[in-house]
């Protein structure tokens, strides 16, 4: 251990906070880079360099520990940045003794721990089911500062009123749990304005209904709260207090919230910062012309994501609006529908590397400009496209994940050109229930390194092709093509050579 506490002195001091909060992650886990970034600034340990973005500042603090050997890297995004990393056990023992030594924070992981008397960050990780953490709550919520856990335990009601009594300076709310009464305890919190410097929130897949006061948190940075909703501002408040809405939170960088009354207007398009935005079931009667031309003005997204959920399996986008996409324009049109209907052109999202939506699409949009210039991944969840996605898809320049889910295609025959897709790198068929023949021409995926084919039980044979793909690293085949494979398994030979060593 005293070699790597050399290690961990020899850090210049903007990066020992840095290296110390990783230690609150549970042990052998992996830590996503995004997670990690938006509660180091949240906890107030970037430092401002000019005019440079806070995010992309924690992003070179993250680099620097890994140069040193500090944290380790686990997975890297398409685009070749940090996607996640993993701290050496030994390195996180030695975060979490210097954390404890310094009062930087508790690690709650044993039951039989002794709560401490005060501190300003509590991580949670032990299920405390039937374990009473009051004490702990109660001793530190004057100057508590984080709440982060994650754990799967209900942490009870009258834990969380000791928070709302002392609750101005905490600045992360991240609870991966179950909660008893944190919708409440929230949305009291909330509403009294007692979360003024509340940063980061995150509530993962808690049921909360928060309300429209959210929107007077002028310093969050980091809303992720998918299965919650914002209640409507009514028209009685509006007149006493003035209108709030989701265009006042200019700091946003992240933004993950199921759909509802605060995309009625076009604040939205407002969040010019913002680089990650999901809405979780956009079908709502909300969603007007000026959500799309929202969408349009925000050029600096990285990441966009409409989720419908399994419970509307029959709305469509079109059935809601009736829009469609004309060049630079977007007009009502119902007897020639085209989707994605109203998003306008993403030529100006030069930042837009992935994309994901979900919902039934008639077709796809043939022109090129539509798609973003450096799109990387693209996710398609129960589309229903009848028309081979592949035709249009296949022209993409920069295309190196492509995922079709969930009758995202209903077609029976996909075919994969000469000359197209040639910087696919990953593609991954699931659930394409009708699916029964993917051709790949000679010429096309050729720099394809993984092939996943799940529960595509109407394909019985191999991809016709496959066998020509010389990069192919990686064949995963479940549910699908079993015939074929007993064929060239018996066969046996070269290409049963070549299929052994890459099925997995």
């Amino acid at each position: 251990m005293g070699i790597l506490a050399l290690s961990y002195n020899d850090l210049p001091y903007y990066l020992k906070s840095c290296f110390l909060y990783c230690g609150i992650f549970p042990e052998d886990s992996k830590i996503e880079a995004w997670q990690l970034i938006k509660l180091w600034l949240a906890e107030g340990f970037i430092q401002r360099r000019g005019k440079e973005r806070l995010e992309d500042i924690a992003e070179d603090y993250m680099h620097q520990l890994i140069r040193r050997s500090l944290i380790q890297v686990a997975n890297r995004r398409v685009d070749g940045r940090v996607k996640s990393c993993r701290m050496h056990d030994l390195l996180r023992d030695l975060a979490v003794s210097e954390a404890k030594d310094a009062n930087f924070f508790e690690v709650h992981e044993n039951m039989d721990s002794t709560f401490p008397i005060s501190i300003r960050r509590v991580v949670i990780h032990q299920n405390l089911i039937n374990h009473d953490i009051s004490q702990c709550l109660h001793n530190s919520s004057s100057r508590l500062r984080s709440l982060v856990s994650f754990s799967e335990s209900i942490i009870e009601k009258k834990s969380w009123g000791y928070l709302q009594e002392h609750i101005k300076l905490l600045t992360v709310l991240n609870i991966e749990t179950r909660v008893g009464g944190i919708g409440k305890s929230c949305k009291a919190s909330i509403i009294h304005g007692r979360l003024v410097n509340l940063q980061s929130l995150d509530l993962g897949y808690t049921y909360c209904n928060i309300p429209h006061s959210i929107w007077k948190l002028k310093k969050l940075r980091h809303l992720e709260c998918p299965l919650s909703k914002v209640s409507s501002q009514s028209q009685i408040n509006k007149c006493v207090n003035g209108y709030l809405g989701v265009e006042q939170l200019t700091n946003l960088q992240t933004l993950d919230l199921k759909g509802g009354s605060w995309l009625e207007r076009d604040g939205l398009g407002k969040l010019t910062q913002l680089r990650r935005l999901r809405i979780c079931d956009w079908s709502t009667s909300y969603l007007k012309t000026q959500f799309f031309e929202s969408i349009a003005k925000l050029t600096a997204l990285e990441s966009l994501n409409f989720f419908l959920p399994r419970e509307h399996p029959k709305i469509t986008l079109v059935n809601y609006l009736g829009l469609v996409w004309q060049k630079k324009n977007v007009t009502i049109d119902h007897h020639n529908k085209t989707l994605l209907p109203g998003l306008m052109p993403f030529s100006h999202h030069a930042n837009l590397y992935e994309l994901y939506l979900s919902g039934m699409l008639e077709k796809l949009p043939e022109q090129i400009e539509f798609y973003p210039p450096k799109l990387l991944r693209l996710h398609l969840w129960s589309c229903k496209l009848t028309d081979d996605p592949m035709m249009i898809l296949k022209k993409l320049p920069s295309l190196r994940i492509l995922v079709l889910e969930a009758n995202a295609y209903v077609g029976k025959k996909m075919v994969c050109s000469s000359g197209g897709f040639l910087q696919l790198e990953r593609l991954e068929l699931f659930a394409l229930h009708e699916l029964e023949e993917l051709i790949v021409e000679r010429g096309a995926m050729s720099s394809l390194k993984t092939l996943e084919i799940d529960d595509c039980y109407k394909m019985k044979k191999l991809p016709h092709g496959l066998l020509e793909l010389t990069n192919l690293e990686k064949l995963s085949l479940r549910g699908s093509c079993h015939e074929s494979i007993k064929e060239i398994e018996e066969v046996g030979g070269e290409d049963w050579d070549k299929l052994r060593k890459i099925m997995c």
